[in-house]
């Protein structure tokens, strides 16, 4: 049998039937799909902030799954690789890591200067040049909330929530919350005493709507985010306050 691999990156793992392999990466997303309730999916990134899906079935868990908590770091031993198919997926990555009954894990520590975040631009989007099969991360100024369905009042009963999001150059793309965001949404709205409030949305699906792309969510992969402190945040805060300085 081949000895393992040292700690690889995301972008060196390929498929090799001689070779067991390792590595050490974050786990930024936990979650689960209602088509897949037999496993749990993660998010993981190495220390360049390149991502991997990970799938990881019941009969692997055991009773340590408690212990896969997002923002940290763990060295997996003995994974296994598999294509990482689906009409959308949340990496680009060409394959996912599958979680086999003789592999294993431990928390470890390490030092990494990156934020893990993959922001596209929102021009890129709505001109087509981001490929829809990917998911990605959007963040924008958040400009109107509306349902197209209901005539009441905002609330989170709302079976979907319509939203726009808006860049510093003035650029807007619309969003599509299914019901299941729209307690997470008005709970983080809550939160925000700003008069301008950032919005992420992690982990976004593209779809096409009346011939224009808008974001919406995968499963319970995406995750809604209010000003999020993170160094793309902070320019864009600055940003606006420059624009709205010049206005009055």
């Amino acid at each position: 049998m081949a000895r393992p691999r040292s700690s690889i990156c995301v972008s060196d793992l390929i498929p090799s039937m001689n070779e067991r392999m390792m590595g050490r990466f974050i786990i930024i997303r936990r979650f689960r799909c209602s088509s897949r309730l037999d496993t749990l999916e993660l998010i993981l990134a190495d220390e360049k902030g390149d991502r991997i899906q990970a799938s990881i079935g019941l009969d692997c868990l055991a009773y340590d799954s408690s212990r896969l908590v997002e923002g940290t770091w763990i060295f997996i031993k003995d994974f296994g690789l598999v294509d990482a198919v689906g009409s959308v997926r949340p990496t680009r990555h060409a394959y996912k890591i599958l979680w086999n009954l003789s592999t294993s894990f431990k928390r470890t520590v390490v030092t990494a200067s990156v934020d893990y975040f993959k922001f596209v631009r929102f021009e890129d989007v709505l001109a087509g040049l981001v490929d829809p099969s990917v998911c990605v991360d959007l963040i924008g100024r958040l400009m109107c909330v509306g349902n197209y369905d209901e005539d009441e009042g905002m609330n989170s009963t709302w079976k979907q929530i319509y939203l726009e999001l808006e860049n510093v150059r003035g650029i807007r793309i619309r969003c599509r919350l299914p019901k299941g965001y729209a307690t997470k949404f008005f709970s983080g709205l809550k939160t925000c005493a700003d008069n301008t409030i950032l919005c992420m949305m992690r982990f976004a699906r593209l779809e096409l709507s009346r011939g224009d792309m808008r974001a919406t969510t995968l499963c319970t992969c995406t995750e809604l985010l209010f000003n999020p402190s993170c160094d793309e945040a902070s320019r864009m805060r600055l940003a606006f306050a420059s624009v709205e300085r010049k206005l009055f």
